[in-house]
């Protein structure tokens, strides 16, 4: 029978010809080494795919996934996480990157009853360097009052918390961690940078317009929180996301 990795990390990639390799060698670079990394190439109009196939014909741990047609970041996710094999789903986008012990400090906070870890981060690129602390533990309640697992440093234990798809609706990590807090037993911040996070003028961060609109529609549509409670939590939101600024 073929062994299972612990960890199955989830990469999609669309036009990331100039920064896909730093993100792929910052996985190869692991010092914890058992995983596979499922890069989805989201009908890329550069050489994004070719870059990730010479990956994998050297690295039996990277697989590629092509879309025929653009499909998005959230359903090109989902086919990742539908092979995906490992106990810990893990995700990395293809213009950011790990500090090379993510992956063992993250594996030794699961082995201490955690089933989501996640971790302090480093901005760079075209904003100030600033490095953006998570609060040393987790719950659904906290969470709602503001995204503090940034997708890059979160992972979850499939087999306490079952696999969770994402929804294409904007801000779809951050319902997706919602969701998985909900069913949450523990969790914890780790307060070591484990990542570094690119900003851009493509960030989706960079938008907080935008980003309000789709936290506002979570709340609502999604989550079906009352008008008190969900302003309640907007409000928090808000006051996070201007204090994430450049």
């Amino acid at each position: 029978m073929k062994k299972t990795p612990l960890f199955s990390i989830v990469m999609p990639a669309y036009n990331a010809e100039a920064t896909i390799k730093e993100a792929i060698e910052s996985v190869l670079r692991q010092t914890l080494g058992d995983y596979e990394l499922i890069v989805v190439n989201d009908s890329s109009q550069d050489n994004t795919g070719q870059i990730v196939e010479k990956y994998a014909r050297l690295d039996k741990r990277v697989f590629l996934i092509d879309n025929a047609k653009n499909q998005g970041v959230a359903k090109s996710r989902n086919k990742a996480l539908n092979v995906a094999r490992g106990q810990y789903i893990a995700f990395l986008d293809a213009d950011d990157r790990w500090l090379s012990t993510k992956l063992e400090e993250q594996y030794y906070a699961f082995n201490e009853g955690n089933d989501i870890v996640f971790s302090a981060y480093r901005r760079f690129g075209q904003c100030k360097d600033a490095i953006v602390y998570p609060p040393t533990g987790g719950s659904y309640k906290t969470l709602l009052k503001g995204n503090y697992i940034s997708n890059l440093t979160g992972a979850y234990d499939r087999d306490a918390l079952g696999l969770e798809l994402q929804k294409s609706i904007g801000h779809e990590d951050y319902l997706m961690w919602l969701r998985l807090m909900s069913r949450s037993q523990q969790s914890v911040g780790i307060q070591t940078v484990l990542a570094e996070y690119r900003v851009s003028t493509n960030s989706l961060s960079s938008n907080v317009i935008k980003g309000a609109k789709w936290t506002w529609r979570i709340y609502r549509r999604e989550l079906k929180m009352n008008l008190f409670c969900a302003s309640a939590a907007f409000i928090n939101y808000i006051i996070g996301a201007v204090g994430k600024r450049c």
